[in-house]
């Protein structure tokens, strides 16, 4: 088969360095346009260009992969498989008719469970105890498509946003290879198992806003959302002074149920970090970033800062 691999970093870097390495004859690189970041607005890296060019395979960049231009030069490749990984934009009916076999999307969860942008963030803000990777195959609405193959990860609870991410990368390319290895030795696609669709939940793309911490939520709401919004956003709450504070990790201080006094949001001890009210039980924060300052434990924080219990972290910089 002539595969067509469609991806962004960083999520898709290690399928397609594998299927490059596995020998199947990718004939292009579909992936997100040129952008510019920093302080000095040179282009950003894209590590999948750089190993499509290492490799001599062709490159298309579209700003929208609904742009006629852009389908015209895809449909040159004479593509039998569409391979999706991350690609970040909805494929329109006649994209989906240019390869012979249609496309196919490696998706971070088990579908039906966490369709759509956000699925590692998702699964560990809900506390699952398993997830994994999916491929199903594409079809209009998102992440519908019927099921192909799957392979599960068990949860121990502890896993942060980046660490799962790159695990479920690494799952999904050896997965990825050996499913398109069997294809390629078929020469067709199998039916796969539609979706049930009662068991259907959805994700949004995560938005800087979602790593803010609602003191009032339960403190394992607060453990998990901290945990799903690691590397970015960051858990977000604000100083009494009115500073910007990034919480990066953290405990639960006590069991969610345990009765305190306290509003929540307002510090009820500075010994071993800082341990914060919550709507249920308390959460002690362990490793933090004041606005504008370099990453590092509170205990060294609470050397230079002016803390004192029955003061209180804030849900918003305003207050």
């Amino acid at each position: 088969m002539r595969f067509a691999f469609l991806g962004s970093p960083p999520f898709a870097v290690a399928s397609f360095a594998a299927v490059i390495e596995a020998g199947l004859e990718v004939v292009g690189l579909v992936t997100a346009p040129p952008r510019q970041a920093g302080r000095g607005r040179k282009e950003a890296p894209n590590p999948l260009v750089d190993l499509a060019v290492a490799n001599g395979i062709p490159v298309l960049r579209p700003e929208s992969a609904r742009d006629a231009q852009f389908q015209s030069e895809f449909q040159t490749w004479q593509v039998d498989l569409g391979v999706v990984v991350s690609y970040g934009q909805i494929l329109n009916a006649s994209m989906l008719e240019l390869p012979r076999f249609g496309c196919v999307n490696l998706h971070g969860s088990l579908l039906p469970r966490w369709r759509g942008a956000s699925p590692i963030q998702a699964a560990i803000l809900a506390g699952d105890s398993e997830t994994g990777v999916s491929l199903q195959k594409v079809v209009l609405a998102l992440d519908a498509g019927a099921v192909l193959a799957e392979a599960k990860v068990s949860l121990c609870g502890a896993e942060e946003a980046p660490a799962l991410t790159e695990q479920l990368a690494e799952l999904g390319a050896g997965f990825l290879v050996e499913t398109l290895q069997q294809y390629d030795a078929d020469g067709t696609l199998p039916v796969g198992v539609l979706q049930e669709e009662s068991l259907v939940t959805h994700c949004k793309k995560i938005k800087k806003s979602d790593g803010v911490l609602d003191w009032s939520a339960p403190a394992v709401a607060i453990e998990r959302r901290v945990r799903a919004m690691s590397g970015w956003p960051s858990g977000q709450t604000w100083l009494p002074d009115g500073d910007g504070l990034r919480v990066h990790s953290g405990k639960i201080a006590s069991h969610e149920s345990a009765p305190h006094a306290a509003d929540p949001g307002t510090i009820l001890c500075l010994e071993d970090g800082i341990t914060v009210a919550c709507g249920q039980g308390s959460y002690r924060i362990d490793v933090l970033q004041r606005e504008g300052k370099a990453r590092m434990d509170s205990k060294a924080f609470l050397l230079g800062a002016r803390l004192q219990v029955g003061q209180s972290l804030k849900k918003e910089s305003h207050e």
